[in-house]
């Protein structure tokens, strides 16, 4: 675990933390472990109890929920420094609502929820920096959710994939790069992917945009 420290300090969970000693007897403290997945092995199944945070090292990971059909549905993509699994223990679900899945291979470091949530005997005041900055990853996920609400509830495709091109702030002219291939974003924004090629195709030819693969430049 020792060798993750470089990584794991600068990520938001630890932020606050000052030094690497700080970090290491935390990460002892939580029960910290690491583990290395392959690309489309299950890290947390649809149905389990959850227990324990995970925190990304490298690689990819996407939260997914089928519905009763066995459609697939992209809820969010996480990468190096993303957590998951906080918001699903914080509420005490007993069963999960979502499957989490390797889209490439990754590593990952399991700590565990109850040892995050009460204070150590030391009540050392870097556990209670780390109590704080998983109440601000929860609560930013929270407004990331309501963001999402807003884009599936818009009637068109067009409308859908502006606001969520909008939501990184680009200037016009420039370039902005997104997280998700063409599938995953058709499936963040609810539509087919042949629909969302076919209303690309025509942004495309009324001006409003320019894209390859996944870079794009908003045009007005």
């Amino acid at each position: 675990m020792r060798d993750l420290i470089p990584l794991l300090e600068r990520m938001s969970l630890f932020h606050g933390i000052s030094s690497p000693q700080e970090l290491d007897e935390l990460l002892s403290c939580l029960g910290a472990s690491w583990k290395k997945v392959t690309k489309g092995d299950f890290v947390l199944l649809t149905g389990d109890k959850p227990t324990h945070v995970g925190i990304v090292v490298s690689g990819e990971l996407q939260v997914v929920r089928e519905d009763y059909h066995g459609r697939r549905s992209l809820l969010s993509l996480l990468t190096r420094g993303d957590t998951y699994g906080e918001a699903l223990c914080s509420a005490g679900v007993k069963e999960s609502p979502v499957t989490v899945i390797a889209s490439t291979d990754a590593s990952l470091v399991n700590i565990s929820f109850d040892r995050v949530l009460f204070n150590c005997p030391k009540n050392c005041s870097y556990h209670s920096r780390l109590i704080a900055n998983m109440l601000h990853i929860i609560a930013t996920k929270n407004l990331l959710l309501q963001k999402r609400m807003e884009i599936l509830s818009l009637k068109t495709i067009r409308e859908r994939l502006t606001v969520y091109l909008d939501s990184f702030a680009p200037k016009v002219g420039q370039e902005l790069v997104i997280p998700l291939n063409r599938e995953e974003l058709a499936d963040y924004l609810g539509v087919e992917r042949s629909a969302l090629s076919h209303e690309l195709a025509k942004m495309k030819s009324d001006r409003l945009l320019e894209y390859r693969k996944n870079h794009f430049t908003l045009l007005q």
